[in-house]
């Protein structure tokens, strides 16, 4: 049963109340004590107190002291510097109950109110954000077209000026007049005869082959000899080396199907050197990077998969309906690496720009509203 606190004291000046409660065993914390306008309440069980303000109070402005054995309310007068008469209202049980209500309600309503202000407000702040980070945006770009646009200029200026400097023929310069001086007259010597030029020759050089860079009096052969031995056995562990290929098998088709069929049984490592040793065959060929980033992806290079996403994508022009799939998949995955890589923002535009591609894609979608969700929280939380 509730024990009702009713020893209690109160003051006023012209424009504050002080009101001091007794409060034995005082633990209370904050979320123990209620205000309102015109309702204060203390409850900690098994003790309980309350007041029915005859006038109210400017809540904002009003403090709440929780001290050893007391609590001090420091009430500010909302009417202005007006002497109260008393301080709780003087009505019977039921008139006090129905006040009550009246009180809680009234105060309900004004947090709600203030919950939409806080909103409002927030959205605001949000959407003048969002203009001042585009109105950046655009001043960059404004800055970088007038830089591109400036070096231009300065370049087309000196490739006129060098075009004039060839069409304009040069003048001779006179040469100036020497006047000889008459030399004094002395024995005249035989002149030797001068010898012919030599015939030009070229000397062969030949230099032993080497597996380094390095000269054979500075490296040291036996440990370079273990160095490609490891590195053929790290090569033949995969299931591919390029060494042991039949001349009809080097061929950036087939090496692409290896490297598919490495890729299904989830040797990783065969299929990105299978997809290597076709891209170096040719580098036209957007499948073997469209696949090795895949490869890339599974064995967390996402760094390199996203590079191999962006080299298929400038070999898929013009973009057309026969290409779309595989942009799509150059987009989507180039997206994930980067979200990977920790740049939610950008792997983010990547998702939905290949969500638009195709939108019949659920799982695309999918993922582009997750990733989506996981930036805003990430705003939210910076806020």
């Amino acid at each position: 049963m509730p024990v009702v606190l009713k020893k209690y004291s109160w003051s006023q000046e012209p424009d504050w109340v002080t009101i001091q409660v007794d409060f034995p065993e005082n633990h209370l914390r904050h979320e123990d004590v209620f205000t309102s306008e015109r309702l204060l309440k203390i409850n900690k069980a098994p003790y309980y107190w309350e007041v029915l303000l005859d006038d109210p109070i400017a809540e904002e402005e009003s403090r709440c002291a929780i001290l050893e054995n007391e609590v001090v309310f420091t009430l500010k007068k909302k009417n202005g510097p007006l002497q109260w008469e008393r301080l709780e209202v003087d009505v019977d049980r039921c008139e006090r109950l129905r006040l009550k209500e009246v009180f809680l309600k009234e105060h309900q309503l004004m947090l709600e109110e203030k919950a939409k202000q806080r909103a409002i407000e927030k959205d605001q702040k949000k959407r003048d954000e969002i203009s001042k980070q585009i109105e950046r945006e655009g001043s960059e770009r404004k800055a970088i077209e007038n830089l591109l646009e400036e070096s231009k200029r300065k370049e087309l200026e000196r490739m006129e000026n060098e075009r004039k400097a060839k069409t304009i023929p040069k003048k001779d310069t006179p040469r100036p007049k020497v006047v000889e001086k008459p030399q004094p007259l002395r024995p005249v010597k035989k002149i030797e005869e001068i010898p012919g030029i030599r015939q030009s020759g070229t000397v062969a050089v030949s230099f032993t082959k080497r597996n380094f860079i390095t000269p054979k009096r500075e490296s040291m052969e036996n440990d370079e000899r273990d160095w490609i031995m490891k590195q053929a056995a790290a090569k033949k562990a995969t299931g591919f080396v390029d060494d042991d290929l039949r001349p009809e098998e080097r061929n950036p088709e087939w090496l692409k199907q290896k490297g598919d069929s490495f890729f299904q049984q989830s040797n990783y490592l065969g299929a990105i050197s299978a997809y290597s040793a076709g891209v170096r065959l040719t580098k036209e060929y957007y499948p073997l990077f469209l696949n090795r980033s895949a490869a890339h992806f599974a064995m967390q290079n996402y760094q390199r998969c996203a590079e191999d996403c962006s080299t298929a994508l400038n070999l898929l022009v013009p973009p057309v309906e026969a290409n779309r799939k595989a942009r799509v998949a150059c987009l989507a995955r180039r997206g994930a690496a980067l979200v990977k890589l920790g740049f939610l923002r950008q792997g983010c535009d990547e998702l939905i720009a290949a969500s638009k591609l195709d939108p019949q894609c659920e799982s695309l979608r999918r993922e582009a509203e997750m990733v989506q969700r996981k930036l805003e929280e990430c705003d939210t939380d910076s806020e």
